[in-house]
C-alpha cells in the first residue's frame, strides 16, 4: 500500500522539527514511529507561534494530521498517537467502530477533560476575520489574531477589572483551551475559508499541546456557528422558493454547497437550524424559522440533514452536524412572547392533539434523516387549563412543568424512547444563569445535574470571556450527576468526533480551505441569486401592473421602516431602477410608479408588550411585565412602521396621474396589511430578499414562483388576547390557539369573532380577493 506524507505549509522558525519526516523510531510489536513534528519548551504557558499542521495520508483511510503528537505506522497504515505513548490504543484505531473507540477512550480520559467537555463555550471567534489580518508582511500567520495570547490582562479604568468584551474581541483566550480544557466552542464570525482553517488550527494545536504538557489523551477542538446566510434570503425565503418549486431539491443543494464551505473552515456542528413550527404570528423569532405547514417543514428539516450531512447515516467526516432547535418547539409561544424572558416562558398547547399533529412532524422528519444533534427549547410546557391533552404515537405526554432542557418527559419519554432520536442533545445558551424556568429554587449545581440527568450531553455556556467549571465540577463530584448520565454524555459526544474523523484529523490545509473559497465563489452568486428570486411572492396584481416594461415611466421610490427611511435601501433602489433604464423622480406626484420599499419592525423578544403586527405609528399599547405578561397599568407607544400615514397620499398623488403604486413588504412576521395593500396596484412579499432578487420579479426578467410560508393575519380581532378565567385564575388567552398553524386557524376560532373579520377568516383578503394564506403566491402567466 502506497504512503505519502504531504506538509501543509513551511515550518514555523521559533519552533524545531522533531527528526526528520523521514526518521523513524521503533515501538514495541515492530511499528515504526514517527515522533511529532515540533517540540516545544516546558513549562511555557502555551506557544506563541502558529504551528502548520502535517498531514500523512491513508491510501483507504483516513489523512492523519498532527502538530504535537506523534503517529503510528503500523500494517502499513497511519494512526494518530493521541496520548504520545507510542502504543496504538483502541480509541486511535480508525479501523474499529465509533462505538468501540469511545469505550475505549472513557476510560482514559481524566475526570476534568470529561466534566470540560460538558460545556460548550459561548463564543469561540478569532480576532482576524479575513487572511490579510492573520497573516504578517513576510506570509507568516499571527497566532495572536487567532487567540488571544498571555498578555497583562485589560483593566476598565473604573473597575479595575477583566474587560470579557475587550478579550472576547481580541480573539478566543487560550487559557480556556489549555487550562479550562474547554473542547468547543461557538464562533460567532463569518470568516473566510483561509482565516476559519486557521483558527481550527490554532485550536487543535492548542489541544496538542495540553495533551503533551499534562501527559493526557488528546480530545480535538470542535468548532460550532449559527447559521451563516450573507446575502441569502431569510429562512422564510427559502421555504417560499421550496414551496413554489413544489420539492426541496433547491435547500438540499443550498445545504451541500454551504456544507462545502464549513467544511473548509473547520466548523464541524451548526446550532440549528431551527425548525421550531410558526404557529403564534406574533412570535419575535418566526422570521429565523421557515413555515407554518407542517408538511412543508417536514421536507425542508429531511433537505437540510441530507445536505449537510450528505445523507442519512448520520454525520460523517467531511459533514456538518446538524443541532436541530428548539426542541419540541417553542412555536407555541404563549400570545408570542419569546423565551428568552420570563413573560414567554411557557408553551401553550390548548388544542388537543396539536403537538403531534402540527408541532412535532418536522421534528420527527429530522430525526428519521438521522440528524446528529437535537437543541431543546427554552421554554416549559403548561399543563393546568391552559393546555389540552397530548400524545404521540399513542403513548400520553405528561410532561413537568420545567424548560426542555430539564426536562426527562420531553428529552427522555419524548425524544428518544418514542421518536427514536439517538444523537447526542446540546442544550441552549444560558439555561443555568438565566432562563431555567421551573428550575428558580435550585443551585446552579443542582440545574446542571437536572439537565445532564434529563439527558442533555453537553450545555450551552453563558457569557464569559473564560469558562468557569465550578458549578459543573460541583455537580459530578458531589454525585448529583449520575455516574450512567455522566457516561452516556462523554460516550456521545466523542461518538460524535470518532464518527467525523476529528480524533485523526482535525486540521484542514489552509491553502486547500482558500481554494474552496475561491473556487466555489461563482457557485455560491449563483445559489444566492437564485434563492433570491424564488423567494419572491407575487401577491397582489391589479389589472397586470407587473411586470414593469415600460422605461420612459418615471419611478419615484420610498423607504419605510420601524425608524424611519432606510438610506442604504433607497441607494439600492436608485441603482436598481436607473440599471434598469427608468428615471427616478423627486416625488409622489411628478411619478408614474410609485415603489415602495416596506420593512416593518418592532417585533422584539425583549418588547414590554405584546407585539403589535398591524402597520402604525406611535400606537399606545398596554406595557406588560417581563416576567409574566401581567399589565403593569402604563402604556407604551409602539411603531411597526414609521410614517405609515404617508403612504395613503403618495398613492392618491401618483393614482391622480394615472400612475401606480408597487409594494415591497418584507415579511418577518404575518404583517396586518389594512394599512399598505389597498393602497397598491401590485404587492410583493419578501424575506430580507435582495434588492436584485425583487428587481427581477419587477422587471419580469424572472417570473414569480414563490408561495406564502405563513398566513397573513387578516386583522386584530383574530389574535385579540382576553383575561380569562380558567380554574379559578385569569390567564391572557388568545382567541385563536398558539398551538396551530395560520391556514388551519378558523376552525377554531368562535364564529362572533370571525365574523369582525373583514375576509371573515383568520386569513387576509386584499381589495381583489386574493387570499393570503399559506402556500398561496400569483405569477404572470395567471389571468390576474
Amino acid at each position: 500500500m502506497r504512503k505519502t506524507i504531504k506538509m501543509a505549509v513551511s515550518v514555523v522558525t521559533a519552533m524545531t522539527m522533531a527528526m526528520s519526516l523521514t526518521s523513524m523510531a521503533f515501538a514495541e510489536g515492530g511499528a515504526e514511529y514517527i515522533v511529532a513534528p515540533y517540540t516545544v519548551e516546558d513549562g511555557i504557558e502555551c506557544p506563541t507561534e502558529y504551528l502548520a499542521p502535517v498531514f500523512y495520508e491513508n491510501a483507504d483511510g483516513p489523512t492523519i494530521g498532527v502538530t504535537l503528537v506523534g503517529v503510528i505506522s503500523q500494517d502499513g497504515l497511519y494512526f494518530k498517537d493521541s496520548d504520545n505513548d507510542q502504543e496504538l490504543d483502541a480509541f486511535e484505531d480508525w479501523r474499529l467502530s465509533s462505538e468501540e473507540r469511545a469505550a475505549d477512550l472513557l476510560g482514559k480520559m481524566t475526570q476534568e477533560q470529561r466534566i470540560a467537555l460538558l460545556k460548550n463555550a459561548l463564543v469561540a471567534s478569532p480576532a482576524a476575520t479575513t487572511a490579510d489580518e492573520a497573516y504578517d508582511e513576510e506570509g507568516n500567520v499571527i497566532l495572536s489574531q487567532l487567540v488571544m495570547l498571555p498578555v497583562e490582562e485589560e483593566e476598565t479604568e473604573e473597575e479595575g477589572e477583566t474587560n470579557p468584551m475587550a478579550a472576547l474581541a481580541s480573539g478566543f483566550d487560550y487559557s480556556n483551551v489549555t487550562v479550562a480544557e474547554v473542547r468547543s466552542g461557538v464562533l460567532r464570525k463569518d470568516t473566510d475559508t483561509e482565516t476559519g482553517a486557521l483558527f481550527n488550527n490554532a485550536l487543535n494545536m492548542l489541544t496538542e499541546f495540553t495533551s503533551v504538557s499534562k501527559g493526557e489523551v488528546n480530545i480535538p477542538f470542535t468548532l460550532i456557528s449559527n447559521p451563516m446566510l450573507s446575502g441569502y434570503p431569510a429562512t422564510q425565503g427559502f421555504a417560499a422558493a421550496a414551496i413554489g418549486d413544489g420539492n426541496y431539491d433547491v435547500i438540499q443543494r443550498f445545504a451541500e454547497l454551504d456544507a462545502q464551505i464549513w467544511d473548509a473552515k473547520g466548523i464541524r456542528q451548526m446550532y440549528g437550524p431551527q425548525i421550531d413550527l410558526i404557529t403564534d404570528p406574533r412570535w419575535s423569532r418566526n422570521e429565523t424559522t421557515y413555515t407554518e405547514d407542517p408538511e412543508a417543514m417536514s421536507g425542508i428539516a429531511n433537505a437540510l440533514v441530507v445536505g449537510y450531512q450528505h445523507g442519512t447515516d448520520g454525520a460523517q467526516d467531511g459533514d456538518v452536524a446538524l443541532i436541530m432547535k428548539h426542541f419540541p418547539g417553542d412555536g407555541a409561544a404563549e400570545n408570542g412572547f419569546e423565551s428568552h424572558y420570563g413573560m414567554g416562558q411557557w408553551r401553550i398547547y390548548s388544542t388537543e392533539g396539536s403537538l403531534e399533529k402540527y408541532q412535532l412532524v418536522g421534528f420527527q422528519a429530522a430525526v428519521d434523516a438521522g440528524v446528529a444533534g437535537i437543541m431543546p427549547s427554552y421554554s416549559r410546557p403548561a399543563t393546568d387549563g391552559r393546555s389540552a391533552a397530548q400524545s404521540y404515537k399513542g403513548l400520553e405526554l405528561t410532561p413537568e412543568e420545567i424548560g426542555s432542557a430539564y426536562n426527562t418527559t420531553i428529552l427522555q419519554t419524548l425524544l428518544k424512547d418514542t421518536m427514536g432520536f439517538d444523537g447526542f442533545i446540546n442544550s441552549d445558551s444560558n439555561i443555568i444563569t438565566n432562563q431555567f424556568w421551573g428550575a428558580e429554587d435550585m443551585t446552579e449545581a443542582e440545574r446542571y445535574a437536572a439537565v445532564i440527568n434529563a439527558g442533555c450531553d453537553v450545555v450551552g455556556d453563558g457569557f464569559s470571556a473564560t469558562m468557569d467549571l465550578t458549578s459543573v465540577t460541583e455537580a459530578v463530584t458531589s454525585g448529583l450527576v449520575t455516574e450512567e448520565a455522566f457516561d452516556r454524555a462523554t460516550t456521545n459526544r466523542m461518538t460524535t468526533c470518532f464518527d467525523m474523523g476529528m480524533f485523526d484529523n482535525p486540521y484542514r490545509d489552509a491553502a486547500e480551505s482558500k481554494a474552496v473559497g475561491e473556487e466555489k465563489a461563482e457557485e455560491l452568486a449563483a445559489m444566492k441569486t437564485e434563492l433570491n428570486q424564488k423567494s419572491v411572492v407575487l401577491l397582489k396584481n391589479h389589472e397586470g401592473a407587473l411586470p414593469l416594461s415600460d422605461t420612459s415611466k418615471k419611478v419615484y421610490v420610498a423607504s419605510f421602516t420601524a425608524n424611519g427611511e432606510d438610506e442604504a435601501a433607497l441607494e439600492n433602489w436608485t441603482a436598481a431602477f436607473e440599471g434598469a433604464g427608468y428615471t427616478l423622480a423627486e416625488s409622489a406626484e411628478e411619478a408614474d410608479i410609485v415603489f415602495l420599499d416596506v420593512v416593518p419592525g418592532g417585533v422584539s423578544m425583549s418588547a414590554e408588550h405584546m407585539a403589535v403586527l398591524e402597520l402604525v405609528d406611535g400606537l399606545e399599547a398596554d406595557q406588560v411585565s417581563t416576567e409574566d405578561q401581567s399589565k403593569t397599568g402604563e402604556t407604551v407607544d409602539v411603531t411597526t412602521l414609521s410614517d405609515v400615514k404617508k403612504i395613503a397620499p403618495a398613492a392618491d398623488a401618483v393614482h391622480a396621474n394615472g400612475g401606480i403604486v408597487i409594494a415591497s413588504i418584507n415579511i418577518s412576521n404575518p404583517w396586518i396589511l389594512n394599512n399598505l395593500e389597498p393602497y397598491c396596484d401590485a404587492l410583493i412579499g419578501s424575506f430580507s430578499t435582495s434588492a436584485e432578487g425583487r428587481m427581477d420579479v419587477l422587471t419580469g426578467a424572472y417570473n414569480p414562483t414563490g408561495k406564502l410560508p405563513v398566513t397573513m393575519v387578516s386583522c386584530n380581532e383574530v389574535i385579540a388576547v382576553n383575561d380569562t378565567d380558567i380554574d379559578g385564575t385569569t390567564y391572557p388567552v388568545c382567541v385563536s390557539p398558539n398551538d396551530v398553524p395560520g391556514y388551519e386557524k378558523d376552525q377554531y376560532i368562535a364564529e362572533e369573532v370571525l365574523a369582525q373579520s373583514p375576509s371573515g377568516s383568520y386569513a387576509y383578503q386584499d381589495a381583489d380577493g386574493n387570499v393570503y394564506a399559506a402556500h398561496f403566491g400569483l405569477n404572470y402567466d395567471a389571468a390576474e
